[in-house]
């Protein structure tokens, strides 16, 4: 096999992983979505009845404490699911990130948040209980810090490194303002805790279209 072919078949590979994680990164946002709507319409008076306080303090069982409920299960699959395809959605986009450095820590930090949510998987411990934290109630809460920390920090390293390539600059403004509309929402109270996910998840699925826009040029 010469040069030119073994060039060539990298590049097809490449081709591959690119249009792989963009389609996941396409069903990501939007599995994990519906799935949080149905179980919280399904699930309304178990959550209400564990703690959940939906305007008060939204984010001290939800959406976490779903996963504990009578269809507790789909939302451990959403968690695990939805983490891998944000894996594959930061293979995608470390394929296409601008040389140069730090290129690479932006699409990284996005795996390991998509490792840590895969890893949400693990149930939290309920607001009411009664005895000590779990192992894998901890885990949890681990894997949820790290996803936060992760995800904030991917979306201003990936702004640096995609507003060097011309045909992301329009949605390296969109990421930097979405890092700070995020960072912003996640330290306030009460429903700011829903408008940070929807924000983060309408970044994810913006960002998996031009993702597959640019792999069909």
């Amino acid at each position: 096999m010469g040069a030119r072919d073994l060039g060539a078949m990298t590049g097809t590979k490449q081709h591959i992983t690119i249009r792989v994680g963009a389609f996941a990164g396409t069903v990501g946002p939007v599995l994990f979505g519906v799935v949080l709507m149905v179980l919280t319409a399904v699930q309304y008076d178990f959550m209400i009845g564990i703690g959940w306080r939906p305007l008060e303090d939204p984010a001290g069982a939800w959406p976490s404490g779903l996963a504990l409920g009578p269809y507790g299960w789909a939302q451990v699959l959403n968690f695990v699911i939805s983490g891998l395809l944000l894996m594959l959605l930061a293979v995608g986009l470390h394929c296409t990130a601008a040389s140069g450095h730090g290129s690479r820590i932006g699409p990284i930090l996005l795996f390991v948040a998509g490792g840590a949510m895969a890893l949400m998987g693990f149930n939290t411990d309920p607001i009411l209980r009664e005895g000590p934290r779990t192992l894998h109630g901890l885990v949890h809460d681990l894997a949820f810090a790290l996803f936060v920390l992760c995800l904030l920090s991917s979306l201003f390293f990936l702004w640096r490194s995609l507003r060097r390539d011309a045909p992301w600059q329009g949605h390296a403004r969109y990421t930097l303002a979405t890092g700070v509309i995020a960072t912003l929402l996640i330290s306030l109270p009460g429903v700011a805790y829903y408008l940070f996910i929807a924000v983060v998840l309408a970044w994810m699925e913006v960002t998996a279209i031009q993702l597959w826009r640019l792999s069909r040029g």
